[in-house]
């Protein structure tokens, strides 16, 4: 294994120059006074007041609730489903091409 702490004997040999247009990137200085900030807001960054009932959000609850029963009931029957899980169960019980031995079926 080699060291990782000795310098390289290569590229010890490789005069080092410093290239005058590199500049290194300087630290960005954030401002830490926020209440000259805050007044200045658009009116596109306030949220706007929302006038939302409970009668509202248990509509919304209830569409939800009955979207996913209707997707988990219609997913059961669909003939595509099936057609998936009966291509997916012959990829895993395939054999090597030539063979026809059922000791080279893999088994799950």
């Amino acid at each position: 294994m080699d060291d990782a702490d000795k310098p390289d004997p290569v590229l010890k040999q490789v005069p080092l120059i410093k290239n005058p247009s590199y500049q290194p990137p300087k630290a960005i200085s954030l401002r830490a006074n926020y209440s000259k900030l805050l007044p200045t807001l658009s009116q596109t960054v306030i949220p706007p007041n929302l006038n939302i009932s409970k009668e509202d959000i248990d509509k919304w609850i209830n569409d939800l609730d009955q979207l996913k029963n209707k997707i988990a009931n219609e997913s059961g029957t669909d003939d595509s489903v099936k057609s998936y899980e009966s291509w997916i169960k012959e990829q895993t019980t395939k054999v090597a091409p030539g063979f026809d031995y059922n000791i080279l079926t893999p088994k799950k």
